[in-house]
């Protein structure tokens, strides 16, 4: 018999490295983002807040609580096959 424990386990560290990285390069745009607002502060920003960086906030953390259930779902699913 096949041991897949490996796969199932090196899925997991995929998950969570992807989960990782998307953790960390949200942290450094929105870091920079803040740091652009203390210079540009006008209209323009204002709008480009409502229509794009507030809607990419709100697809990043749903990326990441999707990522974050998948690999629960993973884990569960590891758990009842071993």
């Amino acid at each position: 018999m096949d041991d897949d424990s490996g796969k199932g386990n090196k899925l997991m560290t995929t998950l969570s490295t992807h989960a990782a990285d998307l953790d960390a390069a949200w942290k450094l745009l929105q870091a920079r983002w803040d740091a652009t607002g203390e210079t540009w502060s006008d209209q323009v920003h204002d709008d480009f807040a409502a229509h794009y960086w507030q809607p990419l906030e709100q697809q990043t953390q749903a990326a990441q609580r999707s990522l974050e259930r998948l690999a629960q779902v993973v884990a569960k699913a590891q758990r009842a096959v071993k």
